[in-house]
């Protein structure tokens, strides 16, 4: 997934059942999970069980590229 800078998922949080997985390859990912906020960088990585509502944005000045692995599929 590429986030343009300032861009997100969005004012609505998603709900999906399943796992979620990512590493951030470049720029910069806020991520909340169930209300939770977490800023990752370059080379962090991230993982949650989705039962709850989720977001993300790019809060930084360059494109964010972010590896993602979702079970199951839900695209």
């Amino acid at each position: 997934t590429t986030l343009e800078p300032g861009s997100s998922t969005g004012d609505r949080d998603r709900v999906r059942r399943g796992e979620e997985a990512g590493l951030v390859l470049s720029g910069m990912l806020e991520l909340t999970v169930e209300g939770k906020r977490g800023r990752l960088a370059e080379g962090d990585s991230f993982a949650f069980t989705r039962s709850g509502p989720h977001r993300c944005a790019n809060p930084g000045k360059g494109k964010a590229v972010v590896l993602w692995v979702i079970t199951p599929p839900s695209y």
